[in-house]
């Protein structure tokens, strides 16, 4: 007669899967952004919106584990997975802002790859979510660790393709270099946000599945 006032538990998952959607979301704008080299500008903007948006939810989430006493699983590693594709998402955000700053006239196929592989990978931590949010074994290391090692492979011919090319060295040509060298480093920092994303669901999944 009492249950009415037991704590009750916020829809976690719910939320987890929600910020998961924005994440993939932004990396499906910041592909786009990368095979449009003329719509940059309005692409950035909704990646700005997403990044808004998904701050609003990590606030809730972080407000909500502060507040209730029951959760589905231990609320560290809800914490750690939230603040994980938060993260992610900023830096996504920081990418689109670089590529939408620097106004590149084309996008190098390295960078559109490794653009498409890392949505890939952002695509498997949703299955991981599911799967943790079900209590159901949903193991992606193996398609998870491939992806990741064709990123891997690609950025050193990337950086290697930026000094090769036979052209000649003019102050606009160096300023080229300096800042596809830089859109390159951020791309890097992504594909390792990403990589500790997966680990951190990966640690909740064997610890609860």
């Amino acid at each position: 007669m009492f249950a009415f006032l037991l704590p009750k538990s916020a829809p976690f998952f719910a939320m987890l899967l929600e910020q998961n959607g924005l994440l993939r979301s932004t990396a499906e704008l910041l592909v786009e952004m990368l095979e449009d080299s003329v719509g940059k500008g309005h692409v950035h903007k909704e990646i700005t919106f997403l990044e808004d948006e998904a701050d609003k939810l990590y606030g809730r989430i972080v407000l909500d584990l502060s507040q209730i006493f029951i959760t589905p699983i231990d609320r560290e590693d809800i914490l750690r997975i939230s603040h994980a594709q938060e993260e992610s998402i900023d830096c996504l955000h920081g990418l689109s802002t670089r590529l939408h700053i620097f106004e590149f006239s084309s996008v190098r196929f390295p960078a559109l790859q490794m653009g498409r592989t890392i949505a890939a990978m952002l695509d498997l931590t949703r299955l991981m979510l599911e799967g943790l949010s079900k209590r159901r074994d949903c193991h992606k290391t193996r398609e998870f660790r491939k992806l990741r090692g064709e990123c891997d492979m690609l950025l050193p011919v990337a950086l290697a393709e930026l000094m090769d090319e036979q052209q000649e060295i003019t102050p606009v040509r160096i300023m080229q270099i300096l800042k596809w060298s830089q859109a390159y480093d951020r791309i890097n920092m992504l594909l390792e946000q990403v990589n500790a994303l997966a680990e951190t669901i990966e640690e909740a999944v064997l610890k609860n599945v």
